[in-house]
């Protein structure tokens, strides 16, 4: 290495720990505070969306925002629609019984994809034909519960002018190798006034003529059981805006929330992202979370047909308490995992606080080997990137 040589670390949207290290002066910051194109930043609203809203035309989207993309599609203009939900209903609801069709290797509900006629579990990717017999009832009444890009999509079409094209980019539109690439590119070649996607169409796309934008459901993601989930939501919604108004026009973004209240909201708008981490650090700093203390999950399984393990497990958190606060950690849990079923897999976590990664290190070794003989197996992840 040489005194010339120099490592970059760039982002559109920066994590607290970044901006801390910044602020710390542990890197060096340089803010880049025009856009490329040399255009203004787009006018962000925020939509008041109620919940069970009868009123919504499409399901999804409140009434201004449904008026906004009509007069945005009738002008000749393009928008994009982020819902970070795939699938057609994320819900089967059994009106004979009022039973949710589950996966049977999870403890979540199956997700229902209309196009292929297949209710579908997104974590451990078991399928089953659809429609079908309730497992519990044997009934075929059921009722589609709340909506996801498939839906968004079908309601847009037959909601939208005549000769108004909507195309969907998410993980079920792009599965055929070259199928992404081919929808952007119609897209950017203006085939299709509407562009609806997951968080895949948040990030890095141009199109000069998308002059609106929209998050149908903006409070997805933001209470997660995440210490980062504000954050997050902050860093995709913001992500969102970008794709508007990267032309000479000017661009708006619509973002619906049936929270307006929370804090997020007015630095999204204001796309204050000094003021966002200012709020966002103080509160890490409260309640003892990174980048003030250092961060361990300790990711507990063991068979679900193994109902030992959940004792043995309630005496390995014994252990683990009695022996972290000999080294000077802190230890929470083991407790249920968000997803506490997944693959036939019970799931709990342990979360680990400390100012030395060595002696985390030291501790998970200690509960590795307390628990050898046990049917519970553990894995450390220090620094978690998801608490699920």
């Amino acid at each position: 290495k040489t005194e010339q040589d120099r490592l970059f670390i760039g982002s559109a949207n920066p994590n607290g720990k970044s901006i801390h290290a910044a602020r710390s002066e542990a890197l060096p910051l340089h803010l880049l505070t025009e856009r490329v194109s040399g255009g203004s930043l787009p006018n962000i609203r925020l939509i008041h969306r109620p919940k069970n809203n009868a009123s919504d035309e499409t399901g999804l989207l409140a009434a201004e925002s449904q008026e906004a993309l009509e007069d945005t599609v009738g002008r000749g203009e393009q928008a994009v629609i982020l819902l970070n939900r795939r699938g057609y209903a994320p819900i089967m609801y059994c009106r004979a019984c009022s039973t949710v069709s589950k996966c049977p290797n999870c403890e979540i509900s199956l997700a229902y994809h209309k196009g292929r006629e297949r209710l579908i579990c997104h974590y451990c990717g078991f399928t089953s034909p659809f429609p079908m017999p309730c497992a519990q009832c044997g009934g075929l009444q059921f009722l589609p519960m709340g909506e996801g890009t498939e839906k968004l999509e079908e309601g847009l079409a037959a909601h939208l002018p005549p000769g108004a094209e909507v195309l969907r980019l998410d993980k079920d539109s792009t599965r055929r190798p070259g199928r992404m690439e081919e929808i952007l590119s119609s897209f950017a070649r203006k085939e299709a006034s509407v562009l609806v996607g997951t968080q895949m169409l948040s990030k890095g796309h141009h199109f000069p003529d998308v002059t609106l934008a929209i998050v149908a459901d903006a409070d997805l993601g933001l209470n997660l059981p995440d210490y980062r989930s504000a954050e997050r939501t902050f860093q995709l919604l913001l992500q969102s805006s970008g794709r508007a108004g990267r032309g000479e026009k000017a661009g708006s973004v619509f973002i619906q929330t049936r929270d307006p209240s929370h804090y997020c909201w007015k630095y999204v708008v204001d796309a204050d992202y000094e003021g966002f981490f200012e709020h966002e650090l103080a509160l890490r700093q409260k309640r003892s979370y990174p980048p003030f203390i250092r961060l361990a999950l300790i990711r507990i399984t063991y068979p679900a047909d193994k109902p030992e393990g959940s004792d043995q497990m309630l005496e390995l958190g014994r252990m683990l308490r009695q022996k972290a606060r000999e080294l000077g950690l802190t230890v929470l849990g083991p407790a249920p995992a968000p997803i506490p079923l997944i693959r036939g897999q019970r799931r709990a976590h342990c979360l680990v606080k400390g100012q030395d990664w060595s002696l985390i290190r030291s501790l998970f070794s200690h509960a590795s080997e307390a628990a050898r003989q046990s049917v519970l197996r553990l894995r450390l992840d220090l620094d978690p990137l998801s608490m699920l």
